[in-house]
């Protein structure tokens, strides 16, 4: 699984992948890019996999301006980000399940964030924020 947060700790993208190899986290970092821009610094884990690729997209001019830090300390928001999914479940039979379930609770996962980081926690409610998403009156 690769996954992207931002500063502020809220999720850009979440990639399920059968093999964690290059060739998956050069789509990743590459979809990544194309998406959101260049950011100053990229922190990742010391995987030999996204080194190669973060190399590979800077020889085709991708992540120019970018730093690209593999200290394990700086990882930790990451880390702690995705640790209930990271945990195996056994409802994931197969990939497709994983990937369904996975996007249903950081849909979930990213309501509670957006409200926490406003400051109105108390105020939140999942059925009003899926009421709200989906056009219907709360």
């Amino acid at each position: 699984m690769y996954r992207a947060i931002d500063a502020d700790g809220l999720t850009l993208d979440i990639w399920l992948r059968k093999k964690r190899d290059t060739q998956a986290a050069y789509a990743f970092l590459k979809r990544l890019v194309k998406q959101f821009d260049e950011p100053k610094v990229v922190v990742t884990d010391k995987a030999p996999s996204i080194t190669s690729a973060f190399k590979k997209l800077k020889e085709y001019g991708f992540y120019q301006g970018t730093e690209h830090r593999t200290i394990k300390y700086l990882n930790n928001l990451i880390e702690q980000d995705h640790r209930p999914v990271k945990r195996r479940n056994k409802f994931y039979r197969s990939l497709r399940t994983a990937s369904t379930t996975i996007k249903g609770m950081e849909a979930i996962r990213g309501l509670y964030k957006k409200t926490r980081k406003e400051g109105t926690l108390f105020e939140f409610s999942v059925c009003t924020e899926i009421k709200v998403l989906l056009g219907i009156p709360a």
